[in-house]
Parts: C-alpha cells; structure tokens; sequence
C-alpha cells in the first residue's frame, strides 16, 4: 500500500493537485497556525522558517506506517530545499524500510531541493523516484 503525504499552502494547490492524482491513502500535513494568505509575505515567513530550520507545530497525523511500502512525499519547493512544513513531519515522524517519491513544485530553482531531504529520511530507505514540477508541468 501507498501513503501519499503532501503539504500545499498556494492559492492553485498544486500540491493538493498532484497528490490527488496520485493512488494510495492521502495525508495533507498542516500547521496549527492559520496560514499567511498574502503570498509576497508567505514567501518571506516561510521562507525564513525553511532556511532557519524553525520548528513548526504540526497537525496530528497518526499515520501507521506499518500498514504502508511506499510512501510518496508532495511538497513545494521553498528556497531550493525541503519547506519547513514537510521538514518538520519528517523529524517527527521516523519510517524505515520504504520505497520514497520525492515530488517537488516550484516556479524555478530546485537544484538542491532533493538532497535537503537526505538528512530527514532514514537510510533504510529507498529514493526510487524523484519528480519536479515546474509552474505545473512535470519536467
């Protein structure tokens, strides 16, 4: 079975987009805060929040990790790397032994956005696919 984990705070969603299309049990990760709406401040805040590795306060999940082999992770790119959101899950939340997708959305500048999450995920884990999305088509 297939969990797919996503976070999509932009006003087009396209992170919720791409998860939904995707098989499997849908996990959308979200802060307790309510989220910042003007987007030229998101990208200042939460850009800080990922370059500064803040801590974020999570929604509950309570995802059995046991009950899955392949976990997909959807997330936007913010700053060329992990955005805090996804960053935090992966700290609080430790799986092994799984297949992982990497599926990342951005406008642009994703370089090192797939080896940011190296840190967070467990060694036994396998990186079987990595996917970006750029302003909404799959590169």
């Amino acid at each position: 079975m297939k969990a797919v984990i996503y976070h999509s705070v932009s006003k087009n969603q396209r992170c919720r987009n791409i998860a939904k299309d995707i098989d499997g049990d849908h996990f959308e990760i979200k802060g307790t805060k309510k989220y910042i709406s003007f987007v030229p401040l998101q990208m200042v805040v939460y850009g800080f929040k990922t370059v500064a590795s803040s801590r974020i306060k999570l929604v509950e999940l309570n995802i059995d990790f046991d009950k899955y082999d392949e976990i997909t992770l959807v997330c936007p790119v913010w700053a060329d790397r992990v955005n805090a959101f996804v960053r935090q899950f992966l700290q609080n939340n430790k799986f092994k032994n799984k297949k992982i997708t990497i599926i990342g959305s951005c406008d642009g500048g994703y370089n090192k956005y797939f080896d940011s999450f190296t840190k967070y995920i467990d060694d036994s884990n396998e990186i079987v696919e990595k996917i970006i999305y750029v302003k909404g088509i799959q590169e």
